[in-house]
């Protein structure tokens, strides 16, 4: 009797798990920046400092992109081989015009010319609207993963949400101590919500998948009950998400548990970053 082994390429490993994640937090601390600059101006003392995470957490995301790729003094050919068809061609103009735009947005802020920075500011919404949502289009394009395949429709959505999450997090974290502690405590609050919005937006992922055909189920299981299930529930959920909203939600927190329910936030977002990219590539069977 002949026997075969299959091996199953992974396509998309931990790197490509950070990069995602790092770019939804760059165009997440974008949009805050912008808010809080111009809309929701009581924020306004934190606008500089999530200007100055996007360009620097872009910057890194492709960093990791770069390394990944095997061959990175071969990325120039991104430019110079354009497919229309291609998520990927497409992501490579959106990333790098909006590293540029997010970069003098923040350099003009920095430099106290509001005028000169607003006007980049709105040109780089849409912009950090496709950096935190293309790379859903990148799953939906891969052939062959359940997980993908049947929430196509919310996984951008889901990665937008964990992009704002992430990005204010971080805002919340850098300035945990240095900025008035009653501020971050209302702008917790709101992030508090962001989280268990987030968790919604999982499970209504997980209905759907189980919801669906026999991979689907499997796909599903795998981290309800599989390989993925302690990332899933302890580090995503609980220690990600749960814990860190009811601390948020707290009449008054200290500086010192806002920055810690800030770093349990962006784990659990890498975690569920994670889980969606790398779980879907492991067989079930």
């Amino acid at each position: 009797m002949t026997e075969f082994k299959i091996i199953e390429h992974m396509s998309y490993d931990w790197m490509i798990a950070m990069y995602f994640f790092l770019g939804g937090l760059s165009a997440g601390s974008y949009f805050f920046s912008v808010a809080a600059n111009y809309w929701k101006k009581e924020f306004k003392p934190l606008a500089k400092t999530a200007a100055i995470v996007a360009p620097i957490a872009l910057a890194v995301g492709i960093l990791f992109l770069l390394v990944d790729l095997g061959q990175p003094l071969r990325a120039w050919r991104l430019f110079t081989h354009f497919n229309p068809r291609s998520a990927i061609s497409w992501g490579t103009w959106f990333l790098n015009i909006f590293f540029l735009v997010s970069s003098i947005y923040a350099w003009f802020l920095i430099k106290g010319d509001e005028k000169r920075a607003k006007k980049y500011a709105y040109s780089g919404l849409p912009l950090a609207f496709l950096v935190a949502t293309y790379t859903a289009v990148i799953l939906a394009q891969a052939p062959g993963r359940e997980l993908w395949r049947h929430i196509v429709a919310i996984i951008p959505w889901l990665f937008l949400v964990g992009g704002l999450i992430s990005g204010i997090a971080l805002v919340i974290l850098i300035s945990a101590g240095r900025r008035d502690n009653a501020l971050l405590g209302k702008l917790g609050k709101f992030l508090a919500c962001l989280v268990l919005l987030e968790v919604g937006i999982v499970f209504t992922d997980i209905v759907i998948l189980l919801n669906g055909g026999i991979k689907a189920v499997e796909s599903a299981k795998s981290f309800l009950i599989g390989n993925f299930s302690f990332l899933f529930w302890v580090v995503e959920i609980i220690i990600g998400s749960l814990i860190p909203a009811y601390i948020l939600h707290k009449p008054k927190v200290s500086a010192k548990a806002l920055a810690v329910a800030s770093m349990a936030i962006l784990i659990g977002m890498y975690t569920m970053r994670y889980i969606v990219v790398v779980g879907a590539q492991v067989p079930t069977f």
